[in-house]
C-alpha cells in the first residue's frame, strides 16, 4: 500500500520541474526540501501557506517549507513512499 504517498501524483525528495504549457492533474509535493525545488511553475500561495496553486496544476502543491501541518504530513508521505518502494522491490516477478 502507498499510504499517504498515494495522496500525490508526484512526490519527490529532490525536486519537480515542469515546462509550460504542461499541465499536471493532481497534487504534487516535495520533501524534505523547500518549495523552491519545484521549478517552472507560477505558484500562488494559499492564505494559510499550507499549499500553493498554479495554472499548470489541477491540484495543489505542497512542500516541507510550508506551514504546519504540511511538513509533518509530507514526512509521513515520504516514509510511506520508501516503504512502498521496498515492498515492491522485494516482490517476486511472475509470468
Amino acid at each position: 500500500a502507498l499510504g499517504r504517498a498515494g495522496d500525490f501524483v508526484i512526490l519527490s525528495k529532490s525536486g519537480i520541474t515542469t515546462v509550460p504549457p504542461s499541465v499536471i492533474t493532481g497534487d504534487i509535493a516535495c520533501s524534505p526540501i523547500a518549495g523552491t525545488a519545484m521549478t517552472g511553475f507560477s505558484f500562488t500561495a494559499d492564505a494559510s501557506n499550507k499549499f500553493s496553486t498554479s495554472a499548470q496544476l489541477t491540484g495543489q502543491a505542497y512542500a516541507a517549507s510550508f506551514a504546519a501541518p504540511t511538513p509533518a504530513t509530507l514526512t509521513t508521505a515520504v516514509l510511506d513512499m520508501g516503504i512502498a518502494y521496498t515492498d515492491a522491490s522485494q516482490r517476486v516477478t511472475t509470468t
